[in-house]
């Protein structure tokens, strides 16, 4: 395509490969490694203050539901073992129900990447001075001697 600033270059595949590596995962040990690197790489952009989308969030407690270790079925896990691994795969089937309806735009992660940014300060002093005045009123509106409780 010409156009008058010269030949327009065509689009190169380069351009439109993913960011995070596609492995060929030939062997169950390859396979492993690459779990692994992946889970540090999750770590390490969650320790960096990057919050993870509302799919990526999803994708990854699926991942955690099918986990071995939420099998109620599982023999070696006691009565309140199965119990807990039973409600514990209901909670996150319904909190991944919860993302998908009702977080719409990842407002629960732009929430808590700005309450993490936030600076907060309390008046600690004030605060108890207040709470004592408010006391002090409410005992003497009730009518009762602060000094019979003490």
């Amino acid at each position: 395509m010409s156009s008058c600033f010269g030949r327009r270059k065509s689009q190169r595949e380069e351009d439109t490969e993913a960011l995070l590596p596609l492995y060929q995962n030939d062997t169950s040990m390859q396979r492993s490694v690459h779990q692994k690197m992946h889970s540090y790489q999750m770590y390490r952009a969650l320790s960096k203050g990057f919050m993870p989308s509302n799919e990526q969030t999803i994708v990854n407690l699926r991942t955690l539901l099918a986990a071995d270790v939420l099998n109620p079925d599982n023999p070696d896990l006691s009565d309140s073992g199965r119990l807990l691994a039973k409600y514990t795969k209901q909670w996150l089937t319904e909190f991944i129900e919860m993302l998908r309806n009702k977080n719409d735009n990842d407002a629960i992660q732009d929430f808590i990447w700005f309450l993490s940014k936030s600076r907060i300060s309390v008046d600690t002093d004030d605060v108890a001075s207040k709470a004592a005045n408010v006391k002090s009123k409410a005992d003497a509106t009730a009518g009762m001697d602060p000094s019979l409780f003490f």
